[in-house]
């Protein structure tokens, strides 16, 4: 009963959820501290300025056609890449390269992503406590946002500004979610598709829509290394001019240890989500040039270039299922919805609330910040779109949120769903987008707030819809309907959402101009990682073994968490099988240091180390005690610090 009634409560959300990006993308990147990407000439090769602290960024400039033969053959892209260095100059024996990271989405930023937690990244694929040093390697972390994605030009926007924009997401919401009845699937339909039409017209036109599949992604990211190998070739010999402890030999060797191998630098990669699409992508399209590669919540190439994404709920509903069984282990401290009478009576309590809500929502007075509120139960769906992805996080706000609302106090809920609100509403367009006209990033940025940032989520269907091989243009209603359905029957919590994503492409007449139209099958210079979660709401662990039968000699490392990637949980076991992995290449099975119990036979079992209302803070600041007997406290502290900002 309680998974009836907390599905149903979901069936009466709203369009909110259809308007998330999909496989948990970054938020809008930081703009603060007077750093603005466009005051950065674009550039063929890399030239790095000093932004956002400590961090370096660069423009690459890359053709926008790589083969040539479209008629934006003599356009450009101007890709916005960001790094944080390693610990050590790149004439040290122990300077391991770059690793290029993917936050997934598609359409999320990559400036964003590392921003948060590329100094995590960092510590945890770098040489630890007890590193042989001639072994030892150490690495920059470089993200970038892809083609028309936020602060990468030309962006991709189906609206003339950040406002139009906002307000057309409120009233997204309050049409319905497509689920919840057939008059809020019709206003889904017409609102999505008059939006795809205009948007993929005018892209196409302008030419950026034509290329922003897969496929000229994965290039860009081999040119990234290319020119990453020209830049450390120079770095070096700057380095050895002011060198003047190394005699002639041992400056010879640095210079050919840190040459440029001209069309034959190694890629090293770290992609989540989507972001192992374009992995697997990647990799299937230049197996020779893979050194290290991780793709971690392993979405279902095959379905997602078929255009289905149909292959991502097998799981999600089981996330559900846990939630009373982790707050009985929690105790009363830890959840307050707790019940002596064990989980399911924790259930049948969570039900009745739930039900009540439905049927009675709840006033809530205006407080000196905000004005007064009306929660329903889509404000409660809302929250849970967010938990499926994080329940270690935020199940300590879903019970207190749930026991509030038994007492019929919505002012948790409330609060959280004010912070959800678009921003910015109240603040002016700038006067560069007054000069720039509608439709130009000026038009995203928000000047006022450090934390904002141009918002592209639009590039989302870009990329989804001009990757399937099958357009849904010629989709009837009747057919797209019978499209929710399905998604429906595998999860009741998000399914209608989900089939949400797919919407815009019944109306998006731009198609890919290259698109990568193999098997994912490899045999890769060296083998290749897949990682999944036990319970994964939309990128099931199955995905992550039948996506590695396609790779020769690929492993599989298994978190036995809930969550999206293995950031959704903390374990330093996965954490040092990760950081094996690129130490030396060896893939998880019988690895030394670990503990019996974790070795699983095929792959690697990872247990976690923190367990939903346990006690854990998601927010912070402090860092929970490390597992008894655990000595690598950096580890453990970035492992916690990737929880907490990601994605």
């Amino acid at each position: 009963m309680y998974f009836d009634q907390l599905s149903s409560a979901v069936l009466q959300s709203s369009a909110w959820l259809q308007n998330q990006v999909p496989l948990a993308p970054s938020p809008p990147t930081v703009t603060g501290g007077g750093f603005r990407w466009d005051d950065i000439t674009p550039e063929k090769h890399f030239a790095w300025h000093a932004c956002f602290d400590d961090f370096k960024c660069a423009r690459l400039q890359v053709p926008m056609d790589w083969q040539g033969n479209s008629s934006e053959a003599n356009k450009t892209v101007e890709i916005a890449v960001i790094k944080i260095e390693a610990t050590v100059p790149v004439t040290d024996p122990t300077y391991g390269g770059a690793v290029v990271l993917n936050p997934g989405g598609p359409g999320g930023s990559g400036i964003g992503q590392v921003q948060r937690g590329g100094k995590h990244v960092r510590t945890v694929l770098s040489a630890g406590p007890g590193a042989e040093e001639d072994t030892a390697k150490h690495y920059d972390i470089i993200g970038f946002d892809p083609r028309g994605v936020s602060n990468t030009r030309p962006l991709l926007t189906c609206f003339p500004d950040r406002i139009e924009a906002a307000v057309y997401g409120i009233e997204e919401e309050a049409h319905g979610y497509m689920g919840s009845s057939d008059k809020a699937f019709d206003n889904a339909w017409a609102s999505k598709r008059a939006v795809a039409d205009g948007c993929s017209k005018r892209a196409a036109e302008e030419g950026v829509a034509k290329h922003m599949s897969t496929a000229p992604v994965a290039r860009d990211i081999v040119e990234i290394f290319e020119r990453h190998g020209e830049w450390r070739e120079q770095e070096a010999k700057n380095l050895l001019s002011e060198q003047t402890t190394l005699n002639t030999a041992e400056k010879t060797e640095v210079l050919r240890r840190t040459a440029w191998r001209k069309n034959q630098e190694k890629l090293q990669y770290w992609g989540f989500s989507y972001g192992t699409v374009l992995g697997a992508t990647l990799t299937a399209m230049y197996p020779d040039r893979i050194n290290r590669a991780v793709l971690d919540g392993v979405a279902d190439s095959h379905d997602y270039m078929a255009g289905g994404w149909a292959t991502n709920l097998r799981d999600t509903d089981m996330i559900w299922t846990k939630l009373a069984d982790y707050c009985w282990q929690g105790g009363k401290k830890n959840c307050p919805v707790w019940h002596e009478d064990g989980p399911a009576v924790i259930a049948q309590n969570l039900a009745v609330t739930l039900q009540d809500l439905q049927q009675n929502p709840i006033g809530v007075p205006q407080t000196k910040s905000s004005g007064p509120a009306l929660i329903t139960a889509n404000d409660f769906a809302r929250l849970i779109f967010a938990v499926v992805y994080n329940p270690l996080k935020i199940f300590p706000l879903l019970v207190q949120v749930l026991h509030d609302l038994s007492t019929r106090n919505g002012t948790s809920l409330a609060n959280w769903a004010h912070t959800q609100r678009p921003a910015g509403l109240n603040e002016p367009l700038s006067d560069q987008c007054s000069n720039d006209g509608p439709y130009s990033p000026a038009c995203f940025e928000r000047d006022a707030d450090p934390k904002g940032g141009i918002i592209s989520w639009d590039a989302t269907y870009a990329i989804a819809c001009s990757d399937a091989s099958s357009t849904r243009v010629n989709d009837t209603k009747a057919e797209f309907a019978t499209y929710v359905d399905l998604l429906t029957s595998q999860s009741r919590l998000i399914g209608a959402a989900w089939a949400g994503i797919m919407l815009p492409c019944t109306a998006w007449h731009a198609r890919a101009h290259w698109r990568y139209e193999g098997d994912f099958h490899a045999r890769t210079a060296e083998p290749i990682l897949f990682v999944g979660n036990s319970i994964d709401p939309v990128t099931p662990l199955y995905n992550a073994f039948m996506m590695a039968k396609g790779y020769k000699g690929a492993g599989v490392l298994h978190q036995n968490s809930e969550g999206h990637c293995t950031y959704g949980s903390v374990s330093l076991c996965s954490g040092r099988a990760i950081r094996r992995y690129f130490q030396s290449g060896e893939l998880p099975g019988k690895i030394g240091g670990l503990k019996d119990e974790e070795w699983a036979g095929f792959g690697l079992l990872c247990e976690p180390d923190l367990l939903p209302l346990g006690g854990y803070d998601g927010e912070g600041p402090g860092v929970p005690d490390m597992p008894k007997g655990e000595e690598d406290e950096e580890l453990w502290k970035a492992l916690v610090g990737l929880n907490r900002v990601w994605p």
